[in-house]
């Protein structure tokens, strides 16, 4: 999977840009604030369809302006064709296009597949449970595009609930919403712990290799619903799961809120048995996240037969030399199209560049992306 060019007009302080990518290295390079990470947003917000960061649309469209639009051009090697995908924002709107013709977001997702890892990454081993939720269903929606769809019903559900209990509702009007939350709620559960089975197999061994000498690492979803779970069967779980909210309802109406499902579970991370979120160093920190986030492009390598592309925002500047020269020692090994940010040439190691041939610079000031001869 490749981006082979895109256009960005108005997107943050990026009036005007094209740019051509190799199917290497590609990197922004310039000095901090002038636009790097926007330029990467950009490209993000065509993957994924939300932000980088955890800003409103209306942070997106440049100051002055009331339309940004993003385009790019798409190789996907597994089937052989291109896309052009394009995106246009306004404050309170998003229109999508998808090879000249609107469409929606269920026809866009997957057809980019991109792994981000920003300094914010290293936050998820030791930041909240909501974090590592997020985690986990950005990556199952990389392989599940309309796994988006459950999580947006499952999420408009318990806030309807939650009202209805703080108002003291109708017992009918709840007796459906349970069945919603029950239905949606089954679904996410099931994915998660499933995606989880599967990758912490590549989180075990990417952070043996990175963290040497390293603590027994142990990694489990763990959910609030996990008595009443049968992964072998969605349905019965849903049937558990209605008859779970049902006996829970008093406490719940006493709570004004639904007090079980996965908008509270969490991905609990051991080290020798201690929750790493205390346990870890800073050192072990970093490594555990390297680990988690090779371990998502392993994955999505595996399940989409040729690698994400990978948006790399200065990361460099946060990890240490040691943990650098690892993540791109890994990434060396994957046969991924790169484009990274940095405020020097010099933080990108040769071993990088020498593997992920050709390598295309474009230098960044005051928002304009100028490329290197």
């Amino acid at each position: 999977m490749r981006i082979l060019s895109a256009q960005i007009s108005n997107f943050r302080n990026i009036e005007s840009a094209k740019l051509e990518f190799s199917p290497g290295v590609n990197a922004l390079i310039g000095p901090n604030g002038q636009g790097k990470t926007n330029a990467l947003e950009a490209l993000y917000c065509i993957a994924a369809l939300r932000p980088l960061r955890n800003v409103t649309r209306a942070n997106l469209v440049q100051t002055g302006h009331k339309v940004a639009n993003i385009k790019v051009d798409v190789s996907v090697k597994a089937t052989g064709l291109e896309h052009e995908l394009q995106q246009t924002l306004t404050s309170s709107s998003r229109k999508l296009r998808k090879d000249g013709k609107t469409t929606d977001a269920n026809n866009i997702l997957g057809t980019l597949t991109a792994v981000a890892f920003t300094p914010d990454d290293l936050e998820i081993s030791k930041g909240s449970p909501d974090l590592r939720r997020k985690f986990i269903d950005r990556a199952i929606l990389n392989t599940r595009p309309a796994y988006l769809e459950t999580a947006l019903t499952y999420s408009r559900a318990v806030k309807s609930r939650n009202k209805l209990l703080s108002d003291d509702g109708d017992e009918i009007l709840l007796d459906a919403y349970d069945e919603t939350v029950a239905k949606a709620g089954a679904e996410i559960v099931h994915a998660r712990k499933n995606y989880c089975l599967e990758f912490t197999p590549d989180v075990v061994r990417f952070f043996e290799e990175i963290a040497r000498p390293c603590p027994e690492i142990t990694i489990n979803y763990s959910s609030t619903i996990d008595e009443i779970i049968e992964l072998e069967s969605l349905d019965k779980t849903t049937e558990n799961f209605i008859e779970l909210l049902y006996n829970r309802r008093q406490k719940d109406r006493w709570r004004k809120s639904t007090t079980r499902g996965p908008h509270l579970d969490d991905l609990k991370i051991q080290f020798d048995g201690v929750a790493a979120k205390t346990r870890a160093s800073q050192g072990q920190h970093r490594a555990l996240v390297l680990a988690i986030k090779l371990a998502e492009i392993v994955h999505l390598e595996r399940s989409l037969e040729e690698p994400p592309v990978l948006l790399l925002d200065d990361i460099s500047s946060e990890l240490d030399a040691i943990r650098s020269e690892q993540l791109f020692a890994q990434l060396s090994d994957i046969d991924a199209q790169v484009i990274l940010t940095t405020t020097h040439e010099s933080q990108i190691p040769k071993s990088l560049r020498d593997s992920l041939e050709p390598t295309r610079i474009y230098d960044v000031h005051s928002g304009k992306l100028s490329p290197r001869a």
